[in-house]
């Protein structure tokens, strides 16, 4: 063999072996030479053209030289630094990637003989030169990003959630070491199966990183922008950014697909390469939110141009249908376009993106399921919302608000009422007033339930709201406004002042000059109370008046409001409220009341398959006390060795009150309270209630009073418990214990129910196999309570083995799960059980 015979390009990858080292048989194999001696042994790589010239005296440097260099099929000269374009790097990724080369060169430099001193001066001058130009623009790009804001608005969530961070995080680009790659088996195998166009390709692709990486940047610098646009009502800007993001997005897609689509969405199963399919999808992701963003924008210009929609004195040239028209075809293009989003970032591997990267691609890749199922919902029922919003018809709401600091069963007493209508999606009229007025037009005379007759001689509107069931409440109002001479109304919607508080924060403090006072969200409660109490128009005698001039003034300020930092406050107060139970609500239209429902808005008894419970405090004559009342309910379920349970419930009631300066909170409350608990539960003991008899004050039925059917149902049914005094009865498929009780001011009241629950576990016998049966608890929440302190404990028997508890947290010691929570809204909890 020839000493100076030039070894041919046969290898389609580097010859090495297992070690990363070559592989001198290989070479030899196809008719190299495979002995080296020396200093040449070190792989060093050598001017081409010198080694031919010398490759009589250097063959084996020669030969050595040719096989390292073998790398994807091509030979590399690695003399050069490689040349380096400014449009191939933006902000820091750009110095990276110089800085990495730099250090590359540096170790080169040091292993290379003294013949390329010069070449490595000029490449260090060369990179020098580069990296100053390359700051320069840095620097450029920082300073116009930061006159930007970022995604979502004010800047200061920039640290939450970047579209940068998202769509292009540093390390989810083509900066993958090819050459460190090949030694992985799975990529190996890759190149081995394709083509060598296909290795083409994927050099191919590097070189487009700078014109993909520029499209990326632009895109979302065009979404930040048309966000900050939305912000500052400038739609037009808003709807042309958009615009120009999509136009971005799809550039840098193009630019991958230009590499060939069946490739690029292979590597998406090869380690590694899968990067560069993370990446087009990322890019594919960018441009459908960009897409569903420009639809989003054309709702939010065409509800900017909505006047306040209850002055009556404005013409609005565009109302609430109309935006929910517009809505309806913007959000189905917006889910079209969220439902693609969502396949690309099914498709991006969470590993190809930076660990401190992916919990932020996370917050937006878990909402869009929730987010694309709402879409779903509203336009599935669309129709349900344009019949509420008077599309086929005048509509009439009825508003109750309830006081919650005396508290009724669905939330509160009612004070004040008011009328909306509206049709078209205009509202014509919003009319509010005290309650009395329209109970004073009142003729019918109607037996009320037991309790109220110790205030009240007949049942009128103001104490309607006696069911804790919602919808049966509010049935009630309707009926009695209607005996007024009120309109018939489609729907009833309820509210207290726990939501007015909220939107007080909202809205800042409301100068009420007629009033001589100023309210805001710290006062309201105390400084209205004093007004309808004390501080009123005695000849006038309307002491709810200044409640009815307050809201249309709030509603004013919060409707008007082109700020989407308050609408998006003003919106999360409402869900609050709604899912807090200050804000109920109630529609004939049994369509929309089945989406009520299911939104969890109707303030309804809830089923329940096994164990559940909710107190019900019932504040008669006990003035404005339940406002300092603090209340804890201890909740106990012990299952027995035959796997019946019994209920232990302790309910603790504190006044706080006495030493106020407002009378109204020194006085007992007097409660009375329902204890809703499973249908068919057996009342076993009862401590802390006061025993009161049942005696009607008037001869209702010789004075010619009608009878309610639900309370005659009711109270027909109703035993009484001769040990305790405890009334029992049905209502809603729950079986309810109803005592009276009274808090002085700076004490406490204790009242405690042992119950037998009408359900046992593991009744099934299975002869030699593990059994396993559940328990549940649904603790529901009164409408309009503060929240009472909720404990639970489930203790169950040493042969039982727990296998799964909700929620999670619970601590679980000695055969006892306990919870401990607020029952600020409705709560679940749940346990399932094996043995032998």
């Amino acid at each position: 063999m020839e000493k100076n015979r030039i070894i041919p390009q046969m290898f389609d990858v580097k010859p090495v072996d297992e070690t990363g080292d070559l592989d001198w048989q290989k070479i030899q194999s196809i008719g190299g030479y495979s002995q080296c001696t020396g200093d040449d042994s070190q792989g060093r790589i050598f001017d081409g053209q010198a080694a031919v010239e010398n490759s009589k005296e250097q063959p084996l440097q020669y030969e050595q030289l040719q096989a390292n260099t073998y790398i994807l099929g091509q030979p590399i000269d690695s003399r050069e630094a490689p040349i380096l374009h400014e449009s191939d790097y933006v902000q820091e990724t750009a110095v990276d990637v110089l800085l990495s080369q730099v250090e590359l060169e540096k170790q080169e430099r040091t292993q290379q003989q003294a013949l390329w001193l010069e070449k490595e001066m000029e490449a260090e001058a060369r990179a020098q030169k580069l990296q100053e130009e390359i700051a320069k623009k840095v620097e450029k790009i920082k300073q116009k990003e930061s006159a930007k804001k970022r995604w979502f608005g004010n800047g200061n969530t920039a640290d939450y959630f970047s579209w940068h961070d998202l769509l292009f995080p540093k390390k989810l680009s083509f900066q993958f070491d090819f050459n460190q790659s090949l030694r992985g088996f799975a990529l190996v195998a890759l190149f081995v199966a394709l083509s060598v166009g296909s290795v083409a390709y994927a050099s191919k692709g590097l070189g487009l990183k700078g014109k993909v990486l520029g499209a990326s940047t632009d895109g979302l610098a065009n979404l930040n922008s048309a966000v900050n646009d939305i912000a500052h009502q400038n739609f037009e800007g808003g709807a042309a950014q958009f615009a120009d993001a999509y136009e971005n997005f799809s550039q840098g897609s193009e630019q991958l697909d230009s590499m060939g689509g069946i490739l690029l969405e292979a590597t998406r199963f090869i380690p590694f390469a899968s990067k560069v399919s993370s990446g087009k999808n990322a890019l594919e992701a960018g441009r459908h939110f960009s897409a569903a963003g420009k639809s989003f924008n054309e709702v939010a210009k065409v509800a900017a141009g909505i006047k306040n929609p209850i002055d009556m004195s404005q013409k609005m040239d565009v109302s609430l249908l109309d935006v929910f028209r517009i809505a309806q075809v913007s959000i189905g293009d917006a889910k079209k376009e969220l439902d693609l989003a969502q396949e690309n970032m099914d498709r991006i591997l969470i590993d190809d993106l930076p660990e401190d990267k992916r919990d932020k691609f996370l917050l937006v890749k878990n909402p869009l399921p929730d987010l694309r199922s709402a879409m779903d919902s509203f336009l599935n029922n669309s129709h349900i919302f344009t019949d509420l919003l008077g599309g086929n018809g005048p509509r009439k709401y009825l508003f109750l608000f309830q006081n919650n600091s005396e508290m009724r069963a669905t939330g509160g007493f009612i004070g004040t009422y008011g009328l909306l209508d509206i049709a078209d999606g205009h509202v014509k009229k919003f009319f509010i007033d005290g309650i009395f007025n329209p109970d004073g037009q009142l003729r019918d005379k109607i037996v009320p339930p037991i309790p109220i007759q110790k205030i009240s001689a007949s049942w009128s509107m103001h104490d309607s709201n006696w069911f804790a069931d919602f919808p049966t409440s509010a049935k009630k109002a309707m009926q009695f406004y209607e005996k007024t001479g009120g309109p018939t109304a489609d729907g009833v919607i309820t509210f207290t002042p726990t939501v007015m508080q909220k939107l007080l924060e909202i809205t800042g403090p409301i100068e009420m000059t007629e009033y001589d006072v100023t309210l805001d969200a710290q006062n309201f409660i105390e400084l209205t109370q004093f007004k309808v109490e004390v501080d009123y128009d005695k000849q006038d005698n309307r002491p709810k008046k200044i409640l009815a001039d307050l809201a249309p003034l709030v509603l004013e300020k919060l409707l008007s409001s082109k700020d989407l930092v308050t609408v998006s406050r003003t919106v999360q107060a409402f869900l609050g409220g709604l899912r807090e139970k200050h804000i109920l609500f109630y529609s004939e239209n049994p369509d929309l009341e089945k989406i009520i429902s299911q939104l969890g808005w109707s303030g309804e008894i809830l089923p329940a398959s096994k164990d559940y419970l909710s107190v019900i405090n019932t504040n008669v004559n006990g003035f404005k006390t339940d406002a300092v009342m603090e209340e804890k309910i201890d909740h106990i379920a012990q299952i027995q060795a035959d796997g019946s349970i019994v209920d232990t419930v302790t309910i603790t009631r504190k006044h706080s009150g006495g030493s106020s300066q407002y009378e109204w909170l020194n006085k007992v409350n007097a409660d009375y309270m329902r204890v809703y608990v499973p249908k068919g539960s057996k009342l076993l003991e009862v401590s802390g209630q006061t025993r009161e008899a049942d005696k009607s004050p008037l001869d209702y039925d010789a004075l010619g009073f009608a009878r309610d059917g639900d309370v005659v149902e009711q109270e027909n049914s109703m035993t009484v418990d001769s040990l305790s005094g405890t009334r029992i009865y049905e209502e809603s498929d729950k079986t309810v214990f109803a005592n009276w009780t009274y808090t002085s001011p700076q004490e406490t009241m204790v009242i405690t129910y042992k119950y037998l629950l009408p359900f046992a576990l593991f009744r099934i016998s299975i002869e030699e196999k593990e059994q396993a049966d559940s328990y549940a608890l649904v603790a529901q929440k009164q409408a309009g309570s503060f929240g009472s302190e909720f404990v639970s404990h489930v203790t169950y028997p040493t042969d039982y083995e727990l296998k799964w508890s909700f929620p999670s947290e619970a601590e679980n010691v000695g055969g006892e799960l306990r919870t401990e929570t607020k029952l600020d809204t409705d709560r679940f909890f749940g346990a399932v059980f094996a043995k032998q």
